[in-house]
């Protein structure tokens, strides 16, 4: 990769500046950058495609030694900037995509092989694999579980849907019921609490309510506290909730707190990101993707055995 008059990375996220794993995602990556000599310009989409496709061409176009020399997106959808992808790499410059699929990668990498383009994001049906086996552990004699996906429309969600669902088969726990939460706490606790006043008005049990993220473990346990209120049913403050992320300073915290009894750690993407475009501008070779390790938290050998209720 040849270098620009101009070190600046464009990190172009989905939602906005307060989706606490998208911030430090923005944090270790400006970290990353500091040591390598670049700069990093954020970009929100708030959830809107098109605003995202628009704040992805502006760091295409103009002055190519005054533009941004690589971008870093996860798209709002999965495919969503493929073209937008297409674009850039051909303007010369590096594409790395987080956490979503795109089609058009490798495709992208054979035509421009001297333009880093890569991947990066964890194993998302192992996480879910994980939480699956975090609801083994934590029911160990079965149990109802209502699941809280981010957004259907991504890879993410499905895979880790798809991972669930395969960790649980032939166990006792159940989790046919599927809700979707946009990843963050307010549409968590509206759909959450939609469900459990509807659902849950009569005798109907629940046992635990996964998330596939803190932030929405968090609003799925708001509507459990205010939904117990409502339908005069104490029992549900006993039910377990789990979450993914697992940053020390939101989900661990919640874990430690015995606010949620499981959470997932994934390390954030935004500096391996970095790395891979400073190892290009140092002549490397970069790999067509990069995964990084999710583990449990607790660790899955005594979840079981330290299972905290919620306050």
């Amino acid at each position: 990769m040849e270098a620009s008059a101009k070190r600046t990375l464009a990190i172009c996220l989905p939602h906005d500046e307060t989706t606490k794993y998208q911030q430090l995602i923005i944090d270790d990556a400006r970290k990353a950058a500091r040591k390598a000599g670049f700069e990093v310009d954020a970009y929100f989409a708030q959830g809107q495609v098109i605003a995202q496709m628009k704040q992805v061409y502006d760091c295409i176009q103009g002055e190519p030694s005054l533009r941004t020399c690589a971008i870093i997106a996860m798209p709002v959808t999965d495919n969503s900037l493929n073209r937008a992808a297409t674009d850039a790499v051909r303007a010369g410059l590096g594409w790395i995509c987080l956490h979503r699929q795109m089609e058009c990668l490798d495709d992208l990498r054979r035509e421009f092989p001297s333009v880093p383009i890569s991947a990066v994001g964890p194993d998302q049906a192992e996480i879910g694999r994980i939480q699956g086996r975090q609801f083994r552990a934590l029911l160990p004699r079965g149990g109802r579980v209502l699941y809280v996906q981010g957004n259907a429309t991504t890879s993410s969600a499905r895979l880790r849907l798809e991972g669930m669902n395969q960790a649980i088969s032939g166990s006792r726990v159940e989790a046919r019921d599927v809700l979707d939460g946009n990843w963050n706490a307010a549409d968590a606790e509206r759909t959450v609490s939609g469900w459990l006043r509807m659902v849950m008005s009569g005798k109907s049990n629940l046992d635990l309510i996964g998330c596939q993220n803190d932030e929405m473990a968090e609003g799925a346990r708001q509507a459990l506290e205010s939904v117990a209120v409502y339908l005069g049913r104490p029992d549900l403050k006993n039910v377990l909730v789990t979450g993914c992320n697992g940053l020390v300073s939101f989900g661990q915290r919640l874990v430690n707190e015995g606010k949620i009894a499981a959470t997932i750690i994934i390390p954030s993407t935004g500096s391996v990101a970095v790395e891979l475009i400073a190892g290009a501008y140092q002549g490397k070779a970069i790999p067509a993707s990069v995964t990084v390790p999710s583990v449990s938290y607790p660790d899955e050998t005594i979840l079981g055995a330290e299972t905290r209720r919620p306050r």
